[in-house]
């Protein structure tokens, strides 16, 4: 079963490796006029916007370097003021989108996840294009970790739809798994990582999910499916020779540190005292029994 996943999974990275540096393809530049004629242009913010999110951005600014109380009051000025610029300024999408995301990163920071989660849906609805995907992933973040995991499942999916290839979207596909994880739900969880395996817009992001599934079996107590995924980050390092040195080295330096590989020797180290265990404990048996 594992053998037959894992080929999938070979074939649908196979195309990552034309990339030769290991990132998602760029796609070709446009001719000047083409990029006049089609391309989206930067949405454009009143002068007011921009006044009322320069000093709100200086309020953020102050922040920085405090520390306990007055760190935590100096982030919620902040953040309240990158709100009003929401409510103000809410003809203006791209003025309230960005003043909406840089509120929810503030109020993140200051620990009110229930303000920062509806700062970021605010953003991906008020501007879908550059902050829907990372919007709806940031408030999945602020779902789960107020453990209303329900919602956070719905909105990890709705940020992998935007866009199934970024870095984004594998991430929502990873965080399904380990809430089911979680839930010890692993059969289900194994599914995921599984797809995040196959899905990786990168080796080293498909790295990092091997990790994640390999874990997954063990604690399954399938620990030849483990090794196998293994051998499965291994030969993905081995299908980059001949690329990027840069990369191709930071591939390796990942894999070799793959948490998975000690959890592996621990599980199987275990299980061999325990077969030792029970020929001991029969020898035992027949030597008094004689």
């Amino acid at each position: 079963m594992i053998t037959r996943a894992l080929v999938v999974g070979c074939l649908s990275m196979a195309a990552l490796f034309a990339q030769g540096d290991g990132s998602p393809a760029k796609p070709a530049a446009e001719p000047k006029a083409a990029a006049r004629a089609g391309a989206p242009q930067a949405p454009k913010i009143s002068e007011p916007a921009r006044k009322a999110l320069a000093e709100a951005r200086a309020l953020a600014k102050a922040s920085r370097g405090k520390m306990g109380p007055e760190r935590d009051r100096a982030l919620e000025l902040a953040a309240s003021a990158f709100d009003r610029c929401v409510a103000q300024f809410a003809a203006e999408p791209a003025a309230a989108a960005l003043a909406a995301w840089s509120g929810a990163e503030l109020w993140r920071r200051h620990g009110s996840l229930l303000l920062a989660e509806k700062d970021y849906l605010h953003a991906a609805a008020s501007d879908a294009v550059r902050y829907g995907q990372r919007g709806l992933l940031g408030a999945a973040d602020m779902q789960r970790r107020q453990h209303r995991t329900e919602e956070a499942m719905a909105t990890y999916a709705k940020a992998e739809k935007c866009d199934p290839g970024t870095s984004h979207a594998q991430l929502a596909r990873l965080w399904m798994a380990r809430i089911l994880m979680s839930e010890d739900k692993v059969d289900a969880a194994i599914v995921r990582f599984q797809a995040a395996l196959e899905s990786a817009p990168t080796p080293r992001q498909a790295i990092d999910a091997a990790d994640l599934l390999a874990k997954a079996w063990i604690v399954k107590g399938d620990l030849d499916a483990a090794g196998f995924v293994l051998d499965h980050a291994d030969g993905l390092v081995r299908d980059y020779d001949g690329g990027d040195p840069i990369v191709a080295e930071r591939l390796r330096r990942a894999c070799q540190r793959m948490s998975a590989r000690k959890a592996l020797q621990r599980a199987l180290d275990d299980k061999h005292d325990a077969a030792g265990d029970a020929v001991r404990l029969e020898q035992h048996r027949r030597k008094n029994g004689k």
